[in-house]
């Protein structure tokens, strides 16, 4: 990134760093078939292109914010006018296709058209291509290195998003999902940490006590059902987790959109990690994209919340090595 980090500079990479995240969360929309995340997905993608451009009128000083109430097509021939990009060649790309979303979100807006799903995955790759090439021409800036990953203070939270980002330039999408789940799971332990104690009362010292009153029974009864009895409390285990999750600020529709594109990874007592997915589970660039955006502003909300994120050591071992292991993996791409 060559913005420099002066007041002028974090202000444009705040303004180009929304505009992504608008444009990963119309991503979540745009996959779902009911009519209103459809044109929520189309608001996105244009308020996502005009922060964008807005961003290129005010790093560049061709008008100050107060003056910037023009429309859409007027945005547009200005920038392509202005005399330092006249001089360097640089122009605004897929303008047609800026021209046309306008018209079709003046539609979602005005008159409550409900986009074709088939046209979806148009803007939806048009958007991320515009956004690739504006940052890039106008900002010197890689989209896809442009991230609030710097602003997490955990360091092994933010080392293996960091290493998922290098995997995702690389193209290894699936890696990529693999390092952001692994970061939310840690991330997620402390928010457990973070909720009030049930003391004695807790499902763990319920648990311990039948299994001890157990052991008194017949050893093969009593190991059956202690068996049964424990995989009844992972499932409670399993659901407190959850409900702290969303009890923390994260969107369910959010949440249930990541487990969805992610596949299954379990920590072992050994401080590694295991990865399962069914025969047709899928990755690409835009899930992989959209993860990490989730992930990486999940752990900032909390943050921002007050929760301590800081992992316990056998965390920071489990994370560090599983950081060893994507960077071994990017190694040998």
């Amino acid at each position: 990134m060559n913005i420099s980090l002066d007041d002028k500079g974090k202000a444009t990479y705040r303004r180009l760093l929304l505009s992504k995240e608008i444009y990963l969360h119309g991503l979540g929309h745009s996959r779902a078939s009911a009519s209103l995340d459809k044109m929520i997905a189309i608001h996105n993608f244009h308020n996502a292109l005009e922060i964008a451009l807005r961003s290129i009128f005010l790093h560049h000083e061709i008008r100050p914010e107060k003056q910037l109430n023009i429309d859409f097509e007027s945005m547009l021939n200005e920038i392509d006018s202005y005399e330092k990009f006249k001089e360097k060649n640089i122009k605004l790309p897929y303008r047609q296709e800026l021209r046309n979303l306008n018209q079709i979100r003046n539609m979602v807006q005005h008159h409550a058209v409900e986009p074709e799903s088939s046209t979806l995955d148009d803007w939806r790759v048009f958007t991320s291509r515009f956004l690739i090439k504006a940052y890039k021409a106008y900002f010197n800036i890689e989209f896809d290195e442009l991230t609030s990953t710097n602003f997490i203070e955990c360091k092994e939270l933010k080392d293996i998003l960091l290493i998922g980002y290098k995997l995702h330039e690389k193209k290894q999408y699936l890696e990529t999902l693999i390092a952001a789940k692994l970061a939310f799971i840690y991330a997620s332990y402390s928010i457990r940490r973070f909720l009030p104690s049930d003391g004695f009362n807790s499902d763990f010292f319920v648990i311990s006590s039948i299994s001890s009153e157990l052991r008194q029974l017949d050893s093969r009864v009593s190991h059956k059902i202690e068996d049964v009895i424990r995989k009844i409390y992972d499932k409670i285990s399993e659901a407190h987790h959850y409900s702290a999750i969303i009890s923390s600020g994260i969107i369910f529709s959010d949440y249930k959109q990541y487990e969805n594109l992610t596949p299954s990874v379990t920590l072992t007592l050994g401080g590694s990690y295991v990865v399962q997915m069914g025969q047709d589970f899928n990755v690409d660039f835009e899930s992989s994209s959209w993860v990490l955006g989730f992930v990486e502003q999940s752990i900032i909300k909390w943050q921002l919340a007050g929760v301590n994120l800081d992992l316990n050591e056998q965390l920071k071992s489990s994370c560090n090595n599983a950081i060893q292991k994507l960077t071994e993996e990017i190694k040998n791409d």
